[in-house]
Order: C-alpha cells, then structure tokens, then sequence
C-alpha cells in the first residue's frame, strides 16, 4: 500500500490469524479500509468508490504541501489453480492524479489508473493482463485467452474489478474468468464493526444460507438460521453417532461460559410482523425473557462476535475493528481461542488496544503499528524475527504486557 492515507510505504504479510496493536491514529483501521475501497470498486467503480470518501485528495497521504500524484495497492496471494506461495498471483492497482497538460490552474486535475493481473490459470508462465490509459492488454499462452485482432480500448477510469463493465476480450477466456472470481472474493471480503443499537433490532427474515451483515444488523436473521440448521443436522449426527456439536450448541456453549446468568438463547417471531424475528434472553433468577434490546452494550457485542466465529460460511477474509471493544477482559481469553480455531477456515485481520487479548497471541500474529512525526504509519514497526527476539529475552514474558510496558514500541507515549 502506498499513499492511501496514512499508508505511505506499508508491505504487510497476512497470515491465518493477523493482529494489529498500537496507540489510535497508528493507522491500522487504514489497512483495514484499503479492503472495503477494493470492494467497493469492485461493486461501484473506481470513480463511485473514491466519491464515497470524498475524492482522490482525501483518500490519498495529506502529508506535505501537496498530495501525492500516485496512489498505489497490491495484492499477492493464492487465487488460481496453479498458483502457489512461492509463486502467487498478484493484483495491482495504481491511480494517477495529475494536473491537465492544457491548463495553468491548481484545482484542474485528471484521474486515470494503471490495473495488472498476473495469474496462474495454466501450468507454466502466468497470465496478464494490462489496462493502461485507454488500452487493455493480455498476455498468455493459453489460446482460450488470445484477444481479437486490433487495439482493445477502454475508459482510462474503469476497473476490471467492475462485473458490470464489459472488457474487450473473450467472454470465456480463462483469464477473465479469474478476474471476475478475485472480484467477487473482494466484493465479499468482511469488515465486521458492530452497530450494538441495529443489532439490538428486529430483523427481517431471509432466505436460507443468511450473510452475516457487516454491522451485525440482521443477528436475529443470523442466529434463526444458524438454529434452523441445528435442527436439521441434529437428527443426522444423532443417527450417525456423531457427538460433535452443530454452530449453534457450540455458540449456546460459549456463550454461557462468558455470560453464565444467561440460560438460554432464543429466537423469536415479531408479534403481528411475520417476516421479522427478534432475539430474546432467558436469564437466571429472572421471570420471561429479557429483549436483546435491553441488554447490556458489552452482552450484545460479545453475542455479535461469537456468531461470527461460528458463521459456517464464512468469506475468505474477515476484518475485525477493535474486537475488544466493551468486552470484560475474562471473555477475551475465549475470544483468542475461538477467532484462532475460525482462522482455521478463513484468514482474519483484527485491530485491538488491549494488551489482555494480546496476551493470548503468539508473536507471528501480532503486528505492531507506529506512527510518525509527519503522519506516516510504519507497519509492521517491527518484524516478526524482532518481536520473537524480544519474547525470548523476556524469558516468556506474554506479548501483551511486552506491547503495554513499551518494549514492543507501538506505543502513544
């Protein structure tokens, strides 16, 4: 990532499970909206996704005099049948700003980008494709790829990204065929923030196989169909001798071991809206039930985050914004536990301030995040060898105390 905000220079490897510590304004919420700007060019444009953030100028590095004529977004990973770690595929976005050739004036400026994919969709060499100013190259030696004869032009602020933008190349060839499934993963990629007061609310009732939204604004709808589907594996796994829990008896289990007044989770049909749901809690020594609406900030969120550890479908990648957020520091143990046993399905990147849940991380997860004088982030500040290092000299000292005492850097004072 270069120039986006405060990520004036960042390489951050990401792996199953990444945790980013450091003092506010470090800029790890950045790294976590360079996802949502690639996901929401995937769905609206290069042009709609800058608008929503205000324009190039200030979703670019405002360091300095002026704004950088460059902002630049790579991604390398494993999204093709042929690639490997060694070899991966990779996805980059540059986009140019620059002042018109025809005019004097300061405030006169043209958007255009630079898009590459190289993309193992055969044995042997990658790959690649080229949108530039106005022209869209592909290079492959895979004949299903070749492009009609001529130059291939394009609009100099389309993105292939876009599913609803037609390229002028194949409709079949296996390239684009790539593209459109690494657009698709973005457009689904999660940033989960939770939005206690929506999802304290009804919801609407779905069909089956639910998204959890990002601002968990439809738990109720989440949570009927993670029961509904309890209901139907549990006579099969009774039948097959099967005594691993569904998603639901695992989350009813945690969430009586970090909330043990709650008896019982239910969900249940809105009185005169059939199409709507609303939660409800069964509470010790308490008469009926409590209405998620009147619980606590801290019961909701921990509620929000453990459905999300036991989502079974879950996108391949998961954000996390300040996981500890209005969490008693005793439930971030099982936090730790669940979110590493999940990002053993899907990866998960997570920001936290608080040194208790890093306690509980090893120190290839853990990423620490500084910021200097002049606004730029430096991520990672150290490396993971460093960190590992710094742990072994401490004799065993848990990173989370290691981050708070300072020795870790990361810190804000």
């Amino acid at each position: 990532m270069e120039n986006f905000r405060t990520l004036t220079k960042v390489e951050l490897p990401l792996g199953p499970l990444t945790v980013m510590v450091g003092p506010n304004a470090a800029g790890k919420s950045n790294v976590l909206h360079v996802f949502e700007f690639l996901g929401d060019i995937a769905e609206s444009g290069i042009m709609g996704a800058l608008n929503a953030l205000g324009g190039y100028p200030e979703v670019s590095y405002r360091g300095g005099s002026r704004f950088p004529a460059e902002l630049r977004i790579a991604i390398e990973g494993v999204w093709t049948g042929h690639a490997t770690e060694a070899d991966p595929d990779r996805y980059e976005l540059s986009l140019l700003y620059r002042r018109r050739p025809d005019t004097t004036r300061d405030d006169e400026y043209v958007l255009s980008r630079r898009e590459r994919f190289v993309q193992h969709t055969t044995p042997g060499e990658p790959s690649v494709i080229l949108l530039q100013s106005d022209t869209v190259s592909i290079v492959s030696s895979d004949p299903a790829d070749q492009p009609p004869p001529g130059r291939l032009l394009v609009d100099r602020q389309v993105s292939a990204l876009q599913g609803d933008i037609e390229l002028p190349l194949p409709s079949d060839a296996p390239a684009l065929a790539a593209v459109r499934a690494f657009a698709a993963q973005l457009r689904h990629i999660r940033i989960f923030d939770v939005d206690v007061r929506a999802a304290r609310r009804p919801a609407s009732i779905g069909f089956p196989g639910v998204v959890f939204a990002n601002d968990a604004s439809n738990l109720a709808d989440f949570l009927k169909d993670l029961h509904d589907q309890h209901l139907g594996e549990k006579p099969q796994k009774e039948a097959a001798g099967d005594e691993t829990p569904t998603a639901w008896e695992a989350l009813m289990a945690d969430i009586r071991t970090v909330l043990p007044h709650i008896e019982d989770v239910q969900v249940l049909p809105v009185a005169g809206r059939g199409d709507q749901v609303t939660v409800a809690l069964r509470e010790r020594g308490l008469r009926g039930m409590t209405r998620l609406a009147d619980a606590s900030f801290g019961t909701v969120r921990l509620l929000c985050l453990l459905a999300l550890f036991h989502d079974p479908r879950p996108p391949l990648l998961t954000c996390i914004e300040e996981i500890d957020h209005g969490i008693h520091p005793h439930a971030l143990e099982l936090l730790a536990l669940r979110v590493r046993e999940a990002s053993e399905r899907a990866q998960f990147l997570v920001t936290t301030h608080s040194p208790v849940f890093a306690d509980e991380l090893d120190y290839k997860e853990i990423v620490v995040c500084e910021r200097d004088e002049r606004g730029r982030s430096r991520i990672p500040a150290l490396t993971a060898e460093h960190v590992r290092e710094i742990v072994e000299a401490s004799e065993g000292e848990p990173l989370g105390s290691l981050w708070f005492s300072g020795a870790l850097g990361g810190t804000a004072w």
